[in-house]
């Protein structure tokens, strides 16, 4: 199992900030609340893709024949695929892989393996990267996506696992996010009010590390940015 947005591994966030112990579905919900921090972005891959699979495989899915051999190895790394009818239909698979002819590797085995009544939908669920976080090379061939998530976003990613762990899962889902200061242990946050209804509000939830860090990315004005 992966993380899914795949910014930052757990390896990577023990690493970070020396937890030791985080998992992928800590990870998960810090990415989340990272994405819903930093405000719109200009997404690498901004729309879906939809179609009936070709083939389908133990680990793998073969794009229509009308979407093969236009998008360049690995375009959809990363991206969600998920298999909304016919065999296979409810699985949801993260991309590690994917080439020319339309052959997409995912991160674990299908339970059920799709075949060629499968519909698929393929997307970039996260933020990141963005369109300048990746690089084509044409240069030599096969021509190569390849694709970075920015140091300040892994290290804001960890900072945010950090701070789910020392606040506990209550804190992110009862009225504890609501409280104005608090200190626990060697964190000590303020909060600036949330809505007259009392309903949380993402500034509530982010880590304050994670903030200085995203500063440089965070989008304040709504626009799309790159």
């Amino acid at each position: 199992m992966a993380s899914k947005r795949n910014y930052v591994t757990t390896t990577e966030v023990d690493e970070l900030v020396g937890s030791g112990s985080s998992t992928d579905l800590q990870i998960s919900e810090a990415e989340e609340i990272i994405d819903a921090w930093v405000g719109p972005q200009k997404k690498h891959i901004d729309q879906e893709y939809t179609g009936r699979a070709s083939a389908g495989a133990a680990q793998a899915i073969t794009l229509q024949t009308s979407q093969q051999n236009i998008y360049d190895v690995d375009y959809f790394k990363w991206c969600q695929v998920e298999i909304i009818g016919g065999t296979g239909a409810g699985q949801r698979r993260i991309c590690t892989a994917s080439t020319k002819a339309g052959v997409l590797t995912v991160d674990s085995a299908w339970t059920t393996a799709p075949d060629s009544t499968s519909f698929y939908k393929i997307y970039q669920l996260g933020k990141f990267p963005r369109y300048h976080d990746v690089e084509f090379y044409s240069e030599q061939s096969p021509s190569t996506y390849y694709k970075s998530i920015p140091e300040a976003v892994k290290r804001a990613t960890a900072a945010q696992v950090e701070y789910i762990a020392a606040m506990g899962d209550d804190f992110f889902k009862t009225d504890q996010a609501d409280k104005q200061s608090e200190s626990i242990g060697d964190y000590s946050y303020s909060k600036g009010g949330g809505s007259s209804t009392g309903a949380l509000s993402i500034s509530k939830l982010i880590a304050p590390k994670a903030r200085a860090l995203l500063r440089g990315i965070k989008n304040s004005i709504g626009e799309i940015v790159i």
